[in-house]
């Protein structure tokens, strides 16, 4: 049976990705970092989500391992934690960027680290990066979001160029 890990399901694109394939066979591994929604997922028949914060790379290394105890293998792996800051760019302060960009960017660049060792030995997996329609134009009140999901766009190209 395939599976997935999927980052960042408590709402929205992540946790309709979930049900979604959940509802087409695969074993989804969904993750969330509120405790909270750890427990509506589980109430949902999620029996296999877990907590998992991706700017903390021991929480990362636990879900891999999790999974891999349980399965011997990761197929897939979701980047689709992150959450935007809506606001003027001239209100957002420096510390406010940082804390989306730890997230967003240096997060999910740490989730891909430490996954692709695991897919090269054991000689597949697919990383699949979430972006948004937001890095290619621009709204009023959401110019902070834009330059993440840009670094996200890049980040994707660059996976497509990892030798197996």
């Amino acid at each position: 049976m395939t599976n997935i890990v999927i980052t960042g399901c408590s709402t929205g694109i992540g946790y309709e990705t979930a049900k979604y394939l959940k509802f087409q066979g695969i074993k989804v591994y969904p993750t969330v970092r509120n405790e909270d929604h750890l427990k509506i997922l589980r109430s949902f028949g999620f029996d296999n989500v877990m907590k998992l914060d991706v700017t903390n790379p021991e929480d990362i290394n636990r879900v891999i391992n999790s999974v891999l105890e349980e399965d011997g293998k990761i197929d897939v792996w979701f980047n689709n934690a992150g959450y935007g800051q809506p606001g003027a760019i001239e209100d957002l302060s420096t510390d406010l960027l940082r804390e989306q960009f730890e997230t967003n960017v240096f997060g999910l660049h740490e989730c891909s680290r430490q996954i692709i060792p695991v897919m090269r030995k054991q000689g597949h997996g697919k990383i699949i990066q979430h972006s948004s329609v937001l890095g290619l134009i621009s709204l009023v009140g959401r110019g902070a979001y834009k330059p993440e999901i840009l670094n996200r766009l890049g980040w994707a190209s660059a996976h497509a160029t990892i030798d197996p």
